[in-house]
């Protein structure tokens, strides 16, 4: 049996590149380590991401800073003044996640296809997303999925085809990868 222990988008192994981008001030939801995030396009401005088919993620929280750069646990919402985030942020990094243990469960034969996170809300005691795999999902072909399944994560504690599997995945839908509409015409 898997234990059931949400935690979002952790780097597999170690981290390609990490980059420090900003939690707008007073932003009135909570983050966490492992959350996905996108940047809303004001300039180096982070929020969290939406989950679902079509919806693009720039990478996962590392660490959280509130105004004066100490470290946070978590970024309750609504905390005062801005802060900064430090994002797994390579288009190309491995991240495990969890499947979310509903009714139907990811098999070998899913891994190479991609499905869709779940959002969740994040612990206050472990200090962990609370984001999962959808496994109600199949590996598919969808291109605007966001997750490509690699793997399932090699532990002698992991059985895939049950509740709560762990795999290793990768952003299907990067944000940094999107196409550009109109250049170069």
């Amino acid at each position: 049996m898997n234990v059931d222990f949400p935690r979002g988008l952790q780097p597999h192994e170690y981290v390609l590149h990490r980059a420090t981008y900003n939690i707008p001030s007073g932003y009135a939801q909570d983050l966490f380590i492992g959350d996905p995030v996108i940047l809303t396009g004001t300039g180096n401005e982070i929020n969290i991401a939406t989950a679902g088919t079509g919806n693009p993620i720039l990478g996962a929280i590392l660490a959280l800073y509130d105004s004066n750069g100490d470290p946070l646990q978590y970024w309750a919402s609504g905390t005062a003044g801005a802060g900064t985030v430090l994002v797994a942020d390579d288009p190309y990094q491995y991240y495990v996640c969890q499947g979310d243990g509903d009714t139907s469960f990811l098999d070998a034969d899913d891994a190479g296809g991609n499905i869709n996170l779940v959002s969740g809300a994040g612990s206050t005691v472990y200090f962990r997303s609370g984001w999962q795999l959808d496994d109600s999902e199949t590996g598919d072909a969808t291109a605007g999925d966001q997750i490509r399944l690699v793997a399932p994560v090699r532990r002698v504690d992991n059985t895939v085809a049950i509740a709560n599997a762990d795999w290793v995945c990768l952003i299907n839908n990067h944000q940094r990868l999107q196409g550009i509409v109109g250049v170069g015409v």
